[in-house]
């Protein structure tokens, strides 16, 4: 009776050891079936592309192939104030006028338009602070720009020497500059332009005629708005 229960009670470590041996097995058929990870990553890869004429094809930026991003995020900030003046000087709609009433220079960052207030397109009644039709046209053009591209703006007013009327101590150069400026301040915040997008109103009266220029010349009598993209 001993000897069959001692060889009952050996039979079980000959099943656990074919049981061990079986698990060792499939361990090593699975880990010879598993695919290497460099394989899986590019599995993963591949199923994101998109197909060819799907929403995100391959020209999409999830594709392989993309093509050089020309929007106006992308550009850089000089290229990016030039086509945003190329634009405004498409507004004004000046092409045909002579000598050009309005400058567009781009410097350092900053779009400058200088807005001449010549006899052929005053931008201001003479001696006076009144905007002329001209003129609301200039600052309607651009509260557009500076609304649609987030720009701030500093308005600068010059006039030139012996333009102011009346007698100068009531009413000279100085009170002319001041008065167009803050006249131009108001008109671009009723064509929606938010206050603090105006950072600056400066007034110089004569004191910075053009250079090379006698400051008694009608290219002096102008105003100025500086652009900046915020």
């Amino acid at each position: 009776m001993g000897k069959k229960e001692a060889h009952h009670g050996g039979a079980w470590k000959v099943a656990y050891a074919d049981f061990v041996t079986a698990m060792m097995a499939l361990f090593i058929v699975l880990w010879i079936l598993a695919p290497d990870p460099i394989d899986r990553a590019k599995v993963v890869y591949d199923d994101e592309i998109p197909l060819e004429g799907s929403p995100g094809g391959p020209n999409d930026q999830a594709g392989l192939k993309k093509t050089p991003d020309t929007s106006e995020e992308k550009l850089d900030p000089k290229k990016m104030l030039e086509k945003i003046g190329d634009e405004l000087i498409a507004m004004l709609k000046m092409q045909n006028v002579e000598p050009k009433p309005v400058e567009v220079t781009v410097l350092n960052g900053i779009l400058k338009v200088t807005m001449f207030d010549r006899t052929n397109e005053p931008v201001f009644n003479l001696g006076t602070a009144d905007l002329t039709k001209w003129g609301d046209h200039m600052i309607d053009c651009l509260a557009v720009v500076a609304g649609r591209y987030n720009m701030n703006f500093f308005i600068d007013g010059h006039t030139a020497r012996g333009s102011s009327s009346g007698a100068a101590a009531k009413y000279g150069p100085w009170e002319l500059s001041t008065d167009r400026c803050h006249a131009a301040r108001r008109k671009f915040l009723s064509c929606g332009t938010s206050p603090d997008q105006i950072l600056r109103v400066n007034a110089y009266s004569d004191t910075r005629p053009l250079e090379g220029t006698d400051p008694k010349a009608p290219e002096n009598q102008r105003m100025s708005v500086q652009l900046t993209i915020r």
